[in-house]
């Protein structure tokens, strides 16, 4: 290795001249052996360009020199930029390969990492195990990260009592400093429990104690929270939400640093946060955690079953009828209403598909959110609508969107009732059918 040129690297980049210390690494690392470092810091340049394709290629140079002694390092780097390109896969076996290195103390930000790819794929139940696995880290000096990323995997996985249990741990340690997000983010699993009054204790300790301006979801929450407070008023809409798992990638890929050590200084040991705000949860193996999650499972499915029985439907439809009267109130029961689920969502589909405005068969929400939700669909050659599950007050609708290249990917929309007719309140991957969870 050039070291002359290695150095001229290290200026440039500690001048933020990414692109000038790409060119100096890379020619140092022309010369010679030993060029794992040229490499890795070139890996790094091309990172901060947003060069992830080449950042790929130059990492993996740096990991044929078999001596560098920072290879653990390299391979969480190349998962990040993997993770950036949509090669969740890859990212997933080079994190690995930095988890299983004995000697790298680093091992928390691979897990992150990891758990970013795994929530990418679907994965949640994994990926929250991996999140809980970092925070466990003894080496992991902000485990409150890792904590909240944890409860927002079990709001994905609708369990938002455990949600509750880990943003309540990250708020535990006193050098937590998203805390402003984790309250929000609190505030919206108690609102899921129907615990309004916990719900606007958390938004307004957001918003007032840590300035936090919440996001379109949580201040819909917010203000539902304090109408259920409020005499005489009922909420109108539930179960809106967009979807937080978005700020996991951004949440769980540490910036990239040097190569001549840790990003930021590892305390001698961690302690999970205040013991009064750790449940037992944090004690489960993770086979245990594997169970208690098929646990919840079994349950929701046991629910639905039971919406279905027609015993169960006779039951409501007759208590409907006995305040209400008349064939309406048994539609209402049943589910019916018109338009129907199915009208609904083929036509919101089908102006998706025409690129016209879908906000009409949506809940009153802002449009970013509206936006936001539809993302999840990619561009469509054709779809196709499969059962519909009902209920008095919501329905799910199965959708399989077959896009312009690729295989067909599943969905479930959610509605709520609204008048005598449906509106759509969510989209989300159906991960059951495509293979995602387990």
């Amino acid at each position: 290795m050039d070291t002359a040129r290695f150095e001229e690297g290290k200026q440039a980049y500690a001048a933020k001249e990414y692109r000038a210390a790409a060119k100096a690494f890379i020619a140092a690392a022309d010369r010679g052996d030993g060029n794992g470092a040229a490499y890795h810091m070139a890996g790094n340049s091309l990172v901060r360009l947003r060069r992830f394709g080449d950042a790929v290629t130059v990492y993996r140079h740096a990991l044929i020199d078999e001596v560098y002694d920072k290879r653990a390092a390299v391979h969480v780097n190349l998962g990040m930029a993997l993770t950036e390109l949509g090669e969740y896969a890859e990212a997933i076996t080079s994190y690995q390969a930095a988890i299983d290195d004995p000697a790298y103390t680093g091992v928390h930000r691979a897990l992150q990492g990891k758990a970013a790819a795994l929530c990418e794929m679907g994965e949640i139940e994994h990926a929250a195990i991996a999140y809980r696995q970092a925070a466990l880290d003894s080496e992991n000096p902000d485990p409150g990260k890792a904590l909240n990323n944890l409860g927002l995997c079990f709001m994905a996985m609708r369990r938002p009592g455990d949600a509750v249990e880990a943003y309540r741990a990250a708020l535990g340690f006193d050098t937590y400093e998203a805390r402003g997000k984790t309250l929000a983010n609190l505030g919206q699993a108690y609102h899921a429990l129907g615990r309004h009054e916990e719900a606007v204790r958390a938004f307004e300790k957001a918003t007032g104690l840590h300035n936090y301006s919440l996001s379109a979801s949580a201040a819909l929450e917010f203000e539902k929270s304090a109408h259920a407070l409020t005499p005489g008023r009922r909420e109108t809409v539930e179960g809106w939400s967009t979807g937080e798992m978005s700020p996991l990638l951004e949440e769980t890929i540490e910036p990239v640093g040097p190569s001549d050590g840790p990003l930021m200084p590892t305390p001698p040991a961690i302690r999970m946060g205040d013991q009064e705000e750790v449940s037992s949860f944090f004690a489960m193996t993770d086979d245990e955690m594997r169970e208690r999650d098929r646990a919840a499972r079994r349950m929701e499915r046991d629910a639905r079953r039971a919406e279905r029985n027609p015993w169960a439907l006779v039951g409501v439809i007759v208590a409907v009828v006995a305040i209400v009267g008349g064939g309406i109130a048994a539609a209402f029961a049943l589910g019916l209403g018109y338009p129907t689920q199915r009208m609904t969502v083929t036509a919101m589909l089908e102006a998706r598909a025409a690129g016209q405005p879908v906000a009409q068969y949506w809940v009153a929400v802002p449009t970013s959110d509206v936006d936001k939700e539809m993302a999840k669909l990619p561009p469509m050659k054709e779809f196709a609508l499969g059962d519909v599950e009902r209920s008095p007050r919501t329905s799910t609708v199965t959708v399989t969107v077959t896009p312009e290249s690729g295989a067909p990917l599943y969905y479930q929309v959610t509605l709520v009732r609204e008048g005598v007719g449906w509106k759509v309140n969510g989209v989300d991957n159906d991960w059951r059918s495509t293979g995602g969870g387990s």
